[in-house]
């Protein structure tokens, strides 16, 4: 089946939020304040969520961008690989790739999951 076919279900978009939602919450403390699922071609789910900013990495924006740059990557790395090893193990997805962007200006963000078409769930 593919992702357009997958997301037509309310159930496996809320199981899709709960495991973003999950994630966001073990790495940063905090759930997201917003959350859309889309389908982005046959085999790309695409997450636009509005995240609260850090409290820790605020602080460090003023007095050490260089340290505030390098963690933020760092977490971005370590979100994707969770996410993508939570919707394996928990949906069944067969991710083979996860793009994730963020703008601190605006509190947005976007994931694009690349999954298989015709995983099971």
């Amino acid at each position: 089946m593919s992702v357009a076919g997958l997301l037509s279900s309310n159930e496996f978009k809320k199981r899709l939020s709960r495991c973003y939602n999950e994630v966001h919450k073990e790495l940063y403390g905090v759930g997201v304040t917003q959350l859309k699922i889309e389908a982005a071609g046959e085999a790309m789910i695409m997450f636009l969520v509005k995240h609260q900013r850090v409290t820790a990495l605020r602080a460090l924006e003023e007095h050490y961008p260089e340290l505030k740059q390098s963690v933020d990557a760092a977490l971005h790395q370590e979100f994707k690989q969770r996410i993508q090893r939570k919707l394996t193990d928990e949906l069944g997805l067969t991710v083979t790739g996860v793009l994730r962007d963020y703008d601190p200006g605006t509190n947005w963000a976007c994931t694009i999951v690349i999954s298989e078409a015709g995983s099971e769930q």
